[in-house]
């Protein structure tokens, strides 16, 4: 159980607020962007940001693992060289990119060089950001960590807007993440600022190693993340018609929003979980807890949207996108159960177990696969995403039966607390003397 001198309610109404403002900023912008460009256009800027979304989830592999290395203490120390180390890793790959893009600018005939030039800037911010959300999270520093947030859930939709304004246009949605991310990646490093004061580390340490080793596997894991509720949009595109990739991309949106869930409860956890592991203590009421409350919330969605789906998209993205409405409980439905892998994928990760990372990248492959097998429709592209949730939920099952962490395992222990507590107390002896 979370406790502590901080509790629940305080942490988790600031990241509830942080995390919150920030899905509203992403669905004012998309839903801006989808009005202003109309489905055709929408459907391949969505694709292009889908794509890199999948490369944000990557390098926000860095934030459950600097978050998770605490024991108690914030991770000072490694803060100060993994961000150095972050920046200049991040000009590098950009300087690539460019490179990369120049070229095939010029060898291939029809190749989108300015949109693909303003795909590069995203990543500017994409490693740097999450890093630092990292230091913040493992200092406990919830309002700091909210307030990250917050700065690119408002920045994204003023930028595009702004950049729309001076006649940008297609290049607005993707040019405007770009600042959006820079914005919040200066935000956050002026709140962490007091790390980068803290002694540099040694590199040969046991602390640095163990930071090290954990990112390739966490990458994993989140990249598995990515792919599992990102390839299903970029799919679409390929395979579907130009309005319909737009309807997709449209209730794409409206349904992840089911994330806020997850996302505010690992954010909440995280740190607490590797403190309870070194403690030998079992979080699987924990996880469990997360997992229902997921469930409950995504239950009330597909509940509201089966009568109210086309009226949500005509009021959000406007009439042209009504149909879309169509699509929202089914994908409602899937997207909670990918939210119930969020949590079980963080809980590993908390606790330092790696095998579901792995186990998850093994299913986003198989996702990939079916997608390129069976989407047709995009009820199909549903389908898979739906039945890969379902596999992943019960592989979290299989790969945590020995150590006692399931989900059915917290549900097993809550029932026995919830019965002692209703069995009355015995009647006490009277004194015979």
């Amino acid at each position: 159980m979370l406790t502590g001198r901080q509790g629940w309610v305080g942490p988790g109404l600031l990241v509830a607020a942080g995390i919150g403002i920030w899905s509203t900023g992403n669905w004012v912008f998309f839903i801006l962007v989808g009005r202003l460009l109309g489905p055709r256009d929408y459907g391949l800027v969505a694709a292009v940001l889908s794509g890199c979304l999948v490369l944000y989830v990557l390098c926000s592999a860095l934030q459950p693992t600097l978050a998770a290395s605490n024991r108690g203490d914030p991770p000072d120390a490694i803060f100060a060289l993994a961000l150095r180390i972050t920046a200049i890793a991040t000009v590098v790959v950009m300087a690539i990119g460019v490179a990369v893009v120049l070229i095939l600018g010029i060898t291939t005939t029809g190749f989108p060089t300015a949109v693909m030039l303003g795909a590069v800037t995203v990543l500017s911010g994409i490693a740097v950001f999450p890093l630092t959300l990292g230091q913040l999270q493992g200092e406990r520093r919830f309002g700091a960590y909210a307030l990250g947030f917050i700065t690119v859930g408002i920045a994204r939709p003023l930028a595009f807007l702004a950049l729309w304004a001076v006649g940008v246009r297609v290049l607005a949605p993707i040019l405007g993440t770009s600042v959006s991310w820079i914005l919040g990646s200066i935000v956050v490093i002026v709140l962490a600022r007091k790390a980068l004061r803290a002694p540099p580390i040694d590199r040969t340490s046991h602390q640095w190693h163990a930071f090290r080793r954990s990112i390739v596997p966490n990458s994993a894991g989140v990249t598995a993340i990515a792919v599992l509720t990102n390839a299903d949009v970029i799919t679409a595109k390929l395979v579907l018609s130009g309005r319909e990739a737009g309807y997709f991309a449209a209730a794409s949106a409206i349904s992840q929003g089911l994330f806020l869930v997850p996302q505010v409860f690992t954010t909440l956890v995280l740190p607490r979980l590797a403190s309870q592991r070194a403690r030998g203590q079992s979080s699987a009421r924990l996880i469990a807890a997360g997992v229902g409350v997921s469930l409950a919330a995504g239950t009330v969605f597909v509940v509201l949207a089966t009568p109210l789906g086309r009226q949500l998209m005509r009021v959000t993205y406007g009439p042209a996108f009504r149909s879309a409405g169509d699509l929202l409980p089914y994908y409602g439905a899937a997207m909670t159960c990918m939210g119930c892998t969020i949590i079980l994928l963080y809980h590993q990760l908390g606790r330092h177990d790696f095998r579901y990372s792995w186990c998850l990248l093994c299913i986003a492959g198989v996702q990939v696969a079916a997608l390129a097998l069976f989407a047709r429709s995009p009820y199909a592209i549903i389908t898979v995403d739906l039945i890969c949730a379902l596999g992943a939920i019960a592989a979290h099952e299989v790969v945590t039966r020995r150590d006692q962490e399931r989900v059915i395992d917290g549900l097993r222990l809550s029932a026995v607390l919830v019965g002692r507590r209703a069995r009355p107390d015995p009647p006490s002896e009277p004194n015979s003397g």
